[in-house]
């Protein structure tokens, strides 16, 4: 899965094809068999170079794939030996290429959002129908949490526009907000509130941090931020779940 979130990730944002040609060296054009494409090891035993023409392999392949790994090992920690882990494998994958490509390209491409979308619009119903005690709850709670963060943060873009004079947060920052509400959405509507305010909160800190560090108000992207919040969100779900069940009780 890591050399195709590679794959993935230099071509969804250009015209070439995502599946078609096969792997192939950006630099020769050579194709590349299984043990090219080994995650990790393949990089290490050709020592970071293309061992057809010998041209350097960015250490970015290499660290994109140990991350989802890592991203994988999270989800199996969450969710265990379920059903629920599968989707939630998937979504992650997904979060970790658009996070990569919006940190180099300031772009999340809609080659990548858009199927992502209508995909988990698709599979949530047939999800919660075979995995859900109440599968119209679940349904619900998914689907207005996509139209829900989407809406919070189109609002914000066009108030930031319209008062501000200058370009926010992109349509692309939207867009993902509906992927993000569904799948947190889906475990509990409330999260989705949580999954935005830990990514404002990232978000503030990242931008502060820039602005001392280069003395300036230069863009930065929010892709990877609002990921990060959902990611986070998703991983202590339970006990934020806990915790507001607990509130009645407290009152």
């Amino acid at each position: 899965m890591g050399s195709f979130l590679n794959t993935l990730i230099v071509r969804a944002p250009g015209d070439e094809g995502i599946v078609r040609p096969g792997p192939h060296c950006i630099d020769c054009d050579a194709r590349l068999g299984l043990a090219d494409l080994v995650p990790v090891f393949s990089w290490v035993a050709s020592r970071g170079k293309c061992r057809h023409c010998g041209e350097p392999i960015p250490v970015g392949y290499p660290v994109v794939e140990v991350a989802n790994l890592v991203l994988w090992m999270l989800a199996a920690v969450r969710f265990g030996a379920s059903w629920d882990l599968v989707p939630y494998l998937a979504f992650f994958s997904v979060l970790l290429a658009l996070s990569v490509i919006d940190l180099e390209l300031y772009l999340l491409p809609n080659r990548i959002t858009y199927p992502s979308i209508v995909a988990s619009v698709v599979a949530i119903p047939i999800l919660s129908l075979a995995l859900r005690h109440d599968p119209a709850l679940s349904i619900k709670s998914a689907y207005l949490g996509g139209v829900g963060y989407a809406g919070f943060l189109l609002v914000v873009l066009l108030l930031w526009e319209l008062i501000v004079r200058r370009e926010g947060m992109g349509m692309g920052d939207v867009k993902l907000a509906i992927l993000l509400g569904l799948w947190v959405g889906w475990i509990h509507l409330m999260l989705v509130v949580y999954a935005l305010v830990v990514a404002c909160v990232i978000g503030v800190v990242v931008g502060l941090v820039i602005l001392v560090v280069r003395r300036s108000s230069r863009a930065f992207p929010f892709g990877p931020w609002l990921a990060i919040g959902a990611i986070a969100v998703i991983m202590y779900s339970d006990r934020i779940l806990e915790s507001l069940n607990r509130l009645p009780a407290a009152w």
